[in-house]
């Protein structure tokens, strides 16, 4: 009888080791599969921006459609190769009109994936694609400016490695996600005193690139308009793609 407990212990260590081992996700991941870049290739989105109106006091979306088109490949000022790409914007109501909206940048490297925009630089992603990695994300930013405060010390981590993700009713089999930041400090739903709320995370899909993002940074301050209008919000979902 002995024996019997014994081996069916083993059994069952054994079926609880082959179970965790398929939780683990796929090794040697690379960030640049996440992240493609070919000239010509295009996303195109839909835009929900968050604005603050009334002194900060109301907030609304408003609904946009986006097309992010890699255009050319330049140099930087260090000599390496950059992707440029154009986002092009137009309303939900007219499906013609394409209008140049902003310039990005994307310099890929061995180690990490590097993103500018409106003169910001970001470090979106690096090597290995694990669990166990983080980053700081923001380290290019210069946060001595206070409007710029709110993206210091921003821990960059991957999440949900190589699994499904469902973005407008369409499932995209592997994917991983970056999550930046997830923080408030005060009350908002309490406007007589002072809160803010910042959060920020982005998910990719293997082979075609960013297909889901969610920002928002809304800051109060009672009696002070100019901290009011550091408040905005933006959600990108992927719609189509010619990846």
């Amino acid at each position: 009888m002995r024996h019997l407990i014994i081996i069916g212990s083993l059994f069952l260590f054994t079926l609880n080791s082959c179970s965790k081992s398929t939780d683990q996700p796929p090794a040697n991941l690379n960030m640049a599969d996440y992240y493609p870049l070919q000239v010509g290739k295009y996303i195109t989105y839909k835009l929900d921006s968050t604005v603050f109106t009334n002194l900060g006091t109301k907030r609304e979306i408003r609904t946009y459609y986006v097309r992010d088109l890699i255009d050319a490949v330049i140099k930087d000022n260090l000599g390496q190769d950059t992707w440029r790409i154009r986002r092009k914007i137009r309303s939900t109501t007219d499906t013609t009109q394409w209008l140049d909206n902003a310039t990005f940048l994307v310099t890929p490297g061995a180690k990490r994936m590097e993103f500018s925009e409106n003169n910001l630089r970001f470090i979106k992603l690096i090597n290995p694609v694990s669990p166990s990695v983080s980053w700081k994300g923001n380290s290019y930013i210069n946060v001595i400016d206070d409007f710029l405060r709110f993206y210091e010390n921003w821990d960059y981590n991957y999440d949900k490695i190589a699994e499904p993700y469902t973005v407008n009713g369409k499932i995209f089999q592997e994917t991983i996600t970056v999550n930046h930041i997830d923080q408030t400090d005060g009350n908002p739903n309490d406007k007589r005193f002072f809160y803010e709320v910042t959060r920020s995370s982005e998910v990719y899909a293997k082979g075609i690139g960013l297909i889901y993002k969610d920002f928002l940074h809304e800051f109060w301050q009672p009696n002070s308009a100019n901290y009011q209008n550091n408040s905005f919000g933006v959600r990108l979902t992927i719609l189509d793609h010619n990846f």
